[in-house]
């Protein structure tokens, strides 16, 4: 009978095109790969592999088999790892993708407060561009995503859920030219460079500032880049640069004095990111009982973030 491993075997010998190649990635000596395949071809009764020359090629029989040993594979990993996710919360690893500015506001705080009540579970977390995001749970790097979707709701691999719209605001440094305004225009604002993530497609013509569009993708990109807000808070306190955040995102240093809340009022500039995850595939119950931490985090967090743009316009 034909044995995982030595479809595991055949596979490393096609993706590496050698047996001295193959052995060593397995973990195995050369003659015990050869043996593996031998045994392998013998079982189905034709060669496999044609051996003449400095590389290994798989036959026309060997393509046939390979073929419908990678589906196997994959869908006996599957398998396994529904089986895994079934043992429950206190084993097991999570794995998740998080933008910007989902991590700052609900999904690093999240992870904290599962592995409190789960000590045995292992996560591992990816801060990225929320570019990044759906590539990485369609190739299931990832469990799941939490990240801008704006972009991806009509995407019939992924399944999305919205948990945080927020309003953001513009800041600057303390003593910023436009600082002290009782009201800043966008031709006020198109005079300093911006430092923020790169902005999806639907901040084109709503965000102001110096920007530009990526025509090969259609997104806004600002004059400084940042792939984090740590490094965009550290810009603008040391620059006529102006960023953008959430109030609850900058809220010390707005109570420091260190930075200021621009008098440009935009309610149309908010954040909308939410869940990414496949739709075919099963959540584990980590997975699950993550998200239900930041659907609660979500709405703790954005009733501060109204609270604190209700006092700035009282103020």
């Amino acid at each position: 009978m034909l044995t995982l491993k030595q479809l595991r075997h055949a596979m490393a010998v096609q993706r590496h095109g050698s047996f001295h190649a193959a052995a060593k990635a397995e973990n195995i000596s050369q003659p015990a790969l050869s043996r593996s395949i031998r045994a392998l071809e013998e079982q189905v009764g034709v060669p496999l592999f044609d051996r003449r020359g400095a590389s290994v090629e798989p036959t026309l029989f060997g393509a046939a088999l390979l073929n419908r040993a990678a589906r196997t594979l994959g869908e006996t990993e599957e398998l396994l790892r529904e089986i895994q996710l079934l043992k429950g919360l206190e084993t097991g690893e999570l794995k998740i993708a998080m933008g910007v500015y989902a991590a700052e506001m609900s999904a690093g705080r999240a992870v904290g407060e599962l592995i409190d009540c789960h000590p045995g579970l292992n996560c591992r977390l990816k801060l990225t561009s929320w570019k990044d995001l759906a590539a990485l749970v369609n190739s299931r790097a990832v469990d799941l995503a939490l990240g801008e979707i704006s972009t991806l709701e009509d995407s019939p691999e992924l399944a999305t859920e919205s948990v945080g719209r927020h309003r953001v605001i513009l800041f600057c440094r303390q003593g910023h030219p436009l600082s002290d305004r009782r009201r800043v225009s966008t031709e006020d604002l198109a005079a300093y460079p911006t430092v923020t993530p790169r902005l999806p497609p639907r901040a084109v013509g709503l965000f102001p500032g110096r920007t530009r569009l990526d025509r090969d993708t259609g997104d806004l990109l600002p004059s400084i880049e940042v792939d984090d807000l740590a490094s965009a808070r550290i810009v603008v306190a040391n620059s006529d640069a102006f960023g953008v955040a959430t109030p609850v995102q900058i809220e010390p240093w707005l109570r420091s004095g260190e930075f200021r809340v621009l008098a440009f009022d935009a309610p149309w500039l908010e954040l909308n990111y939410g869940f990414i995850y496949l739709r075919n595939r099963m959540l584990s119950p980590a997975a699950e009982a993550y998200m239900q931490r930041v659907r609660r985090i979500e709405e703790e967090v954005g009733e501060r973030n109204r609270a604190l743009i209700a006092q700035m316009g009282r103020e």
